[in-house]
């Protein structure tokens, strides 16, 4: 036994010294974080920007996705710049002990939207302000007021995308006003007319998946007190619901990529009037074609019942161009769009771009025979660099069946 002693030794010690060597080199092909760099930052807290940082200093830096980090924060939509490098410590490409840098570019974060928007039958004036970055935690504020030869309304909302910094968010809204309604044909026929006093406030809280996912609860009270028509009856209901969400879509300079969608159902619990239930949905897909032009793909529809006061109005917005704005009433719609940008005129500040689309539906109000349009459209942009909204926009779009030309014209009005 003794004998073999020695010859057990240097093997055991020849494979201890075998197994340090590998463990030197292994180590010496790892990338180490040794120090992560934020730079840029104003009134943004850095914890914005961390959280989505999911390793410490001193982990390996196959964990860090770059890109994947980028169109996180870009998705932000409070900066117009951002950069992710993985550096050595001591300049150039990561190669042992490396430098994980965010730079950013804050937007404008506080600023007055006026908005003006002019349809054939409508017009409207009125401004907001908007905090997009409250406290510097990306916490959004919007408060303003809306006057036309409809009436008033005014409006608060709140959002918070990561409550403490969680993967927990929460939106609010609240709307008030007295507006004088119209029901209308395709052809802009007036059919009738009356006054309500409304009242809405809406929620949407729930859980974000790093990834795009969002399933949350919705909770609301909705009430419109018709004021000078006794025989359309007045609606007060408390609604219940959930919401799932995915998107994808990155702004990038004027245009944006990816997809999103929404899916909502909803039941509310009448106190006068009639009930309320309604499932609706709505996708859009963005695809960047060449420089400076993209698509969006747009369908929505929504199956419901409302009270008479609070139906959907139909007319104005993506789908529905070609309709008389806002005066259509429907419970329940089917509608899609084709929209292609182009980027045509671009400075620091802004790019100017053309806009061709073709808006198509079908539309049914409880109790009346189905509407369908269909049509061309065409259009102008100016999207502002420093603000997520666009500045300007003008519309003019034709309803095939109906054979009318609808025109819209926005100031300070999102279009996308």
């Amino acid at each position: 036994m003794l004998r073999f002693g020695p010859i057990c030794t240097a093997v055991l010690l020849s494979a201890s010294l075998t197994g340090v060597g590998a463990a030197v080199e292994n180590a010496g092909d790892t990338k180490i974080l040794r120090r992560i760099e934020v730079t840029g930052l104003k009134r943004t807290k850095p914890q914005v920007v961390l959280q989505y940082i999911d390793i410490k200093e001193g982990d390996p830096t196959d964990k860090i996705d770059t890109v994947e980090l980028r169109n996180f924060l870009e998705r932000l939509r409070i900066f117009s710049k951002v950069d992710v490098r993985l550096t050595e410590t001591g300049g150039g490409p990561c190669m042992r002990e490396c430098v994980l840098t965010v730079e950013v570019k804050e937007k404008w974060s506080l600023y007055p939207i006026p908005v003006y928007v002019k349809y054939r039958d409508t017009e409207i004036g009125g401004a907001f302000l908007v905090e997009s970055n409250f406290l510097g935690e990306n916490k959004g504020i919007a408060t303003g007021a809306l006057i036309s030869n409809r009436g008033w309304q005014a409006l608060l909302g709140y959002t918070d995308p990561h409550i403490g910094y969680s993967r927990i968010s929460t939106t609010m809204r609240y709307l008030t006003g007295r507006v004088f309604i119209e029901d209308a044909t395709p052809r802009g026929e007036i059919l009738r007319s009356y006054t309500l006093i409304r009242h809405d406030f809406q929620s949407a809280t729930g859980y974000n998946w790093r990834h795009g996912f969002f399933l949350g609860v919705l909770a609301g009270y909705r009430s419109a007190e018709v004021l000078d028509r006794p025989w359309i009856q007045s609606a007060s209901v408390m609604n219940m619901g959930a919401r799932l969400r995915y998107s994808s879509v990155t702004p990038v300079d004027f245009f944006q990529t990816g997809f999103e969608t929404t899916f909502d159902t909803e039941k509310g619990i009448a106190f006068s009037g009639e009930d309320l239930h309604t499932v609706s949905s709505a996708s859009a897909l963005h695809i960047k074609t060449f420089k400076n032009q993209f698509v969006s793909f747009l369908f929505s529809f929504q199956y419901s019942h409302y009270p008479e006061p609070l139906e959907q109005r139909l007319g104005g917005w993506q789908g529905t161009r070609t309709l008389p704005a806002l005066l259509i009433p429907a419970d329940k719609f089917t509608v899609g769009a084709i929209n292609y940008q182009v980027g045509f005129l671009q400075f620091s500040w802004a790019t100017f771009a053309a806009l061709a689309f073709f808006d198509a539906g079908t539309a049914r109000r409880d109790g009346e025979a189905p509407i369908t349009f269909y049509g061309p459209g065409a259009g102008l942009r100016l999207y502002l660099t420093e603000i997520t909204i666009p500045a300007l926009g003008v519309d003019v779009a034709r309803d095939i069946p109906s054979e009318q030309i609808q025109v819209s014209f926005f100031i300070g009005y999102n279009l996308q």
